[in-house]
């Protein structure tokens, strides 16, 4: 064994490096010297001279002087002296602390920050570390029977990080190589027991086919070593020296037995079913639990199971979860549409509440099915190797003539009460990846005890886990003996017989029923006499509750010892007994044995033939070309339009846009028309009207179909009438009905907007053109039947374009790219107009640069609203204010930017993403590769496939060399697809293993292609909080498909500690995936705000029902990323904002000034769309369910939110009725 003191400095932050101490007072000279000899112990180097080969310069809170100044200059960190302390502290066996938490900001980075809005930040200096060619001749290489092999437990907590297995095929012979890097994680690591946390193992076995007789020769070889980045490089070496051997082949479905170590065949058994045959007991078991789950289904439902979507399921819960508090009779009809069941499974959840759990967990069961059936696309008939590898853990008989099985004999058998016998049939110990990782090893008090629960549920319970309930049954006002006593937690027993109380016998396997025994953290628990159905945690200071049973002393309320537990790390599954319950069950019935589909060679095929996509090209995916306007449905011709009219007033990075719009219907009917246009994405309908006739008719905002109802009926009557809606993401229609033979009508649209901010200038632009498929879609749509064709007119058309401009600071430059302007300009205020008065032909664009356009600022904006919630200014007494905190912070690099990066492409490969879905992931994917660097030095990447398996590119991530990228693009397009269901899990958990390049700065960069129907997603989210490998990793994800799951998408990208975004690529907007794909390759490379929060210094709107901040949860914001943050507050003239990068903690207090007060509704407008957003596609709760019920519960007041402010939204529609008398219109309507 290696002696701890030498393997304590060699592991050392602080051996190798060269340090500078610029200490205060506050540190005496005495300790400043014990300082430098624990310093030097660590193998530290003390410098009393500033270079630029210096590492770290220790400082304590008060030393701002020239050195501190000099060492920010050369890029160097300043370190807080508790860093040194902090490490000190640590407990045997931990080696690493972030040292990003105590790398501090210089007075003078406060005040940039304070005053321009820039962060500086740290940049590579040149030496920083480098990735050297790996020298192997100074890597010691060890045979497995030498005397001194250093100890490494490779059975207890181990994990394999990577493997590979290679076979080369000789005449005689067959030759088999095993690769494996193994890692102890750095929880478990204990010196003590194991003289390194890393060790790569490789095999040679050698098959000489000699005739009749087989022989075999073994090699072993270890490399031991606790930095993991050398690891990789080694494996990867020896991964292409074999690799690229002739006659050699890599193998993944047949492997051969006994090859590799237990630890690789008990990975491989719980990942791939391949490697073993299926013991028949546990056969049954699986197929019994598969058969039970979608009878069940097909038995109550009244539609086909697979036809459910995991939308639907999410909708179905929050309408559950609504009724329990509303028991609204429309709700439980909303739950029944989402997911209708056959008539005598109807029940009304109102009158009968004890039905409302058990519709929970049907919602429970449909999306483990979902998940599970994803492997075998819902096939009752797919082979039980394919079920069970669907199930994620491993199962396997215990053996009757066993201690183990005797053991748990005895445990059921004493617990059983008197006058009751249980029958054991089968015992099978379940191990789930998951749980193991996941259990809380450090709280005492572990005993094994009971759960109970329905047969068809441990479909559920094997594939997930056992979940938390969202509601108990005490919660809707049963009486029940114990279940759900102690609020919302897990609940177990030390009895038998108290578990079998919930269990159900089976249907397949008449008269017998399932039991759990788990492993149970209880902590301290605390007594419980009286039922407490509140609880959602346990009191402080205990780890669980406990239901004491009732005897004559105690007057318990339990008839039975209950305990409960409330975070799922306390608990895992052990086994699982198949047993029957004298009295209960039937143990007359002769039990048949169910027929199983075997695979024939024991081989999952995971797809006949390759699924190659069309590569994408830039010209395939521009934009189409289509006009817009004034259209007639049924010809797709345009009404003619005789003049078009804008005026914009542009405030800061907001806009106001009117449009006008003359056409004439040139036609001798009334025809019915639709106008169709284009919106940026940020922007808001806020007003409609009509001229015709002498007449104006307004546009009011109402709930959509009341106002599609509105719009009906007064084309019925023969009136005039006007429906405006959003028809889809970024297109809106104007429905004009019984337009008026030879006649004008004038269509006024006023619209606000966010604009962008790109590369430091406020940017404008009005579209031009739309894609056909959004004019096609929206004239599907008809709302009436009198439609005729119209020709387009030959006449030129009048246009104009004019817009003010108001700046919070200095306008510097103001221009064009795309049109000749005529403008005026002083230095916070501007006018401009067009010079050409000539119909747009390409989208106009106009680019304002400020002179801080970086520095925060806060607007305010005042609006006088009247009875009728329309603007006025006849009352001071119903005055509402907004303000919007804008943000566009800019990271200013000290030094020369030279950072390496480490890119992980993740693409799901599942059966969820089956169609198009797959090979938009695959074209996007390609689209990224095609826009990278060639022979950049400083980009490193892999490409990984996922579904229940993974399998990667590269053995580790690899330069992107044109060879490689090529390499890369042909495993992306050729990879296999329907590979089962979404495990994610298994791949972000095999990178937590290992850390990332040693000369990366922001860690990996994640980039997950995917539906987002992923399974086990908290898993992965205690995954990214807790490894400290990944502390810095960062998550993009990309949202494939219309119906992708954005809320899970988001969670990853927010639950990322270095950070994250969703980008939504929509198949209908494919002109901007390649916009979308350049950005996120700009921001990969830059520092990230992971942190941002704001203090406003107001009193919260009492009128606004919705008084909080939009958006609610700040995303991660990269350079060049402009924040807009609204809120319903008044006087409100200062906020405090405080932004986190790289651990330092900027503040900064905004104030308002009178350039940045204004009165209006534009802010309004776009605060309620904000807010409106916020509630559809934001997080407001990390639960699915919990999610879609709170948008729900608020429809109705969004919808009085649109209506209050006239904001379009998906909710909410404009209609105007031009009320026409019979007689004095008669001229007007007759040919």
């Amino acid at each position: 064994m290696k002696s701890t003191a030498a393997s304590t400095s060699l592991s050392s932050p602080f051996n190798g490096k060269t340090i500078v101490l610029e200490l205060g007072r506050e540190i005496s000279f005495k300790a400043k010297q014990e300082l430098i000899k624990y310093l030097q112990e660590q193998q530290a180097h003390i410098s009393y001279i500033l270079t630029a080969s210096t590492d770290y310069v220790l400082i304590t809170n008060n030393v701002d002087n020239y050195k501190t100044r000099r060492a920010k200059q050369l890029g160097l960190p300043l370190v807080n002296i508790e860093y040194v302390y902090e490490y000190r502290r640590l407990p045997p066996g931990q080696t690493t602390i972030d040292i990003n938490k105590f790398i501090m900001k210089s007075v003078e980075d406060q005040e940039n920050f304070t005053n321009t809005g820039t962060i500086s930040v740290i940049g590579p200096r040149a030496n920083a570390i480098k990735i050297n060619k790996l020298d192997l001749t100074k890597i010691k290489i060890w045979n497995s029977d030498d005397a001194n092999l250093p100890c490494f437990d490779e059975l207890t907590h181990c994990e394999v990080a990577k493997w590979a297995i290679f076979k080369e095929t000789n005449d005689n012979s067959d030759v088999y190589f095993a690769l494996e890097l193994q890692v102890i994680p750095e929880q478990y690591y204990d010196r003590t027991m194991n003289d390194y946390r890393i060790r790569f193992r490789y095999e040679k076995q050698t098959i000489i086919n000699d005739g009749q007789q087989k022989n075999k020769k073994v090699l072993i070889q270890y490399a031991f070593t606790d930095d993991s980045y050398e690891q990789q490089q080694l494996f990867s070496t020896y991964y292409y020296r074999v690799a690229t051997m002739p006659r050699v082949t890599r193998i993944r479905e047949m492997l051969p037995d006994k090859l590799g170590s237990k630890l690789l065949l008990r990975s491989l058994f719980t990942h791939r079913i391949d490697t073993q045959i299926l013991d028949e007991n546990v056969g049954q078991l699986i197929e019994s639990i598969w058969l039970e789950s979608i009878g069940d289904l097909n038995k109550m439902l009244s539609v086909a199971p697979e036809s459910i979507t995991l939308k639907t399921i999410i909708e179905a819960e929050a309408a559950l979860l609504e009724l329990k508090t509303t028991n609204d009779p429309a709700t439980a009809l909303r739950f029944y549409s989402l997911i209708p069941h056959r008539s005598q499974y109807n029940v009304d959840l109102i009158k009968n509440r004890r039905a409302l759990t058990e519709k929970i967990d049907l919602c429970q069961m449909l999306r483990d099915m979902l998940t599970v059936n994803e492997l075998t696309n819902w096939n009752v008939k797919a082979p039980i190797e394919a079920k069970y590898r669907a199930l994620k853990c491993h199962i396997e008989n215990i053996d009757s003539s066993t201690l183990e099985f005797r053991n748990i004999t005895e445990l059921i058998q004493s617990s059983t009460d008197s006058g009751e016998q249980i029958v054991i049939h089968q015992i099978f110990s379940v191990a789930k990846q998951t749980d193991a990782v996941n259990f809380c090893t450090s709280i005492s008090n572990q005993q094994q005890l009971f759960h109970g629960s329905k047969y068809a549920n441990f479909l559920g319970i094997l594939s997930r886990g056992l979940a938390m309930p969202k509601m108990v049954v005490e919660d809707l006002g049963v009486t029940r003996t114990d279940i759900g006593c102690l609020g919302y937690g897990l609940y177990f027993s030390d009895s038998a017989s108290t578990s079998l109380k919930y269990t159900t016998a089976s249907t397949t396997r008449p008269g017998r029923r399932l039991l759990c025994i788990c492993q149970v953290a209880l902590g301290e628990s605390a007594n419980y006499y009286s039922f407490a159905p509140t609880l959602v945690k346990p009191p402080d200071g205990f780890h669980s509750t406990h239901g004491v049973k009732r005897i004559e002393e105690n007057n318990s309320m339990f008839i039975d010892n209950e305990y409960a537990i409330y975070q799922l790390d306390q608990q895992r599954l052990l086994s699982i007994v198949e047993v029957s319950w004298i009295l209960h069950d039937n143990l007359n019935i002769e039990l048949e044995r169910l027929p199983i589909i075997h695979h024939q060679q024991h081989a999952l095929q995971l797809s006949e033939h390759d699924e190659v996509p069309m590569i994408i090209e830039d010209e395939v995916i521009e934009i189409a070309e289509q006009d817009y306007g004034l259209i007639n449905p049924s010809s797709g011709k345009l009404v003619p339009l005789k003049s078009f009219h804008i005026r914009a007033q542009i405030i800061d990075t907001t806009v106001e846009v009117v449009l006008y719009q003359v056409y004439h219907n040139t036609s001798s009917i009334p025809i019915e028309a639709k106008y169709v246009f284009p919106l940026d994405e940020n922007s808001a309908v806020c007003g409609f009207e009509a001229h015709i006739n002498n007449k104006v008719i307004k546009g009011v905002v109402k709930e959509k179909e009341q106002a599609k109802k509105e719009y009906r009926e007064a084309i019925e009557q023969g009136h005039g009438a006007y429906l405006m809606h959003q028809e889809q993401a970024q297109v809106f229609s104007v429905a004009v009905g019984n337009l008026p033979a030879n006649n004008e009508v004038i269509i006024k649209i006023t619209y606000v907007a966010e604009l962008e901010i790109e590369n430091d200038e406020i940017t404008f632009r009005l579209p031009a053109k739309m894609a056909s498929w959004q004019s096609k879609q929206a004239l599907e749509s008809k709302d009436q039947s009198i439609v005729r064709s119209i020709g387009i007119a030959d006449e030129k058309v009048e246009f104009s374009f004019k817009a003010s401009i108001r700046m919070p600071y200095e306008i510097i430059k103001l221009f064009s790219p795309t049109h000749h302007l005529r403008r005026k300009l002083t230095d916070c205020i501007a006018m401009i107009e067009l010079i050409d008065n000539v119909l747009l032909d390409r989208d106009f664009v106009l680019s304002i640069t400020l002179k801080t356009a970086n520095l925060p600022r806060l607007s305010i904006e005042s609006l006088l609203l009247d009875n009728e919630n329309q603007t006025t200014i006849t009352s001071n007494n119903n005055e509402s204010q907004v303000c919007m905190l804008t943000f566009y912070p800019r990271f200013e690099t000290l030094t020369k930017s030279n950072e390496q990066v480490e890119l992980i492409f993740i693409i799901d490969v599942s059966n969820s993403m089956d169609g198009s879905h797959v090979q938009q992931a695959k074209q996007i994917a390609h689209l990224f590769l095609t826009n990278l660097k060639v022979d950049d030095g400083n980009t490193y990447l892999n490409i990984v496939t996922f579904g229940s398996d993974n399998d990667e590119c590269f053995p580790i991530s690899t330069p992107a060399t044109k060879e490689n990228l090529e390499k890369a693009k042909h495993f992306v397009l050729h990879s296999l697809v329907h590979r089962g269901n979404t495990d994610l899990y298994a791949v972000l958990h095999r990178y937590s293993l290992l850390t990332p390049l040693p000369s990366s700065k922001y860690g990996r960069q994640f980039i997950i292609l995917s539906d987002g129907h992923i399974h086990d997603f908290q898993s992965i989210l205690v995954l990214l909080e807790n490894q400290s490998t990944m502390r810095q990793d960062r998550i993009f994800t990309c949202s494939i498909g219309n119906v992708a799951n954005k809320h899970g998408l988001k969670q990853l990208a927010n639950g990322a500690r270095g950070g994250g975004l969703t980008i939504v690529f929509d198949s209908n907007y494919r002109s901007k995936w390649k916009t979308k794909v350049l950005n996120l390759l700009e921001q990969i490379r830059q520092p990230c705000v992971t942190s941002i929060s704001i203090d406003w210094h107001g009193n919260p709107d009492e009128q606004q029902k919705f008084n909080m901040q939009a958006p609610k949860i700040i995303r991660s914001l990269f350079n060049g990323m402009r924040l807009n943050v609204y809120r319903f507050i008044q006087n409100c003239h200062k906020a405090t904002l405080t932004a986190t990068i790289d651990g330092q903690e900027f503040v900064t207090t905004v104030f308002s000034s009178s350039t940045t007060m204004t009165k209006g509704r534009i802010l309004h407008c776009l605060t309620a769309r904000a807010i409106i957003d916020d509630y559809e596609n934001g997080m407001l709760h990390v639960d699915e369910s919990e999610n879609e019920l709170m948008k729900v519960q608020y429809k109705q007041d969004l919808i009085d939110l649109s209506i209050k402010h006239s904001v379009v939204s998906t909710y909410t529609s404009f209609v105007a009725i031009e009320e026409r008398d019979a007689k004095t219109d008669a001229k007007t309507l007759q040919p």
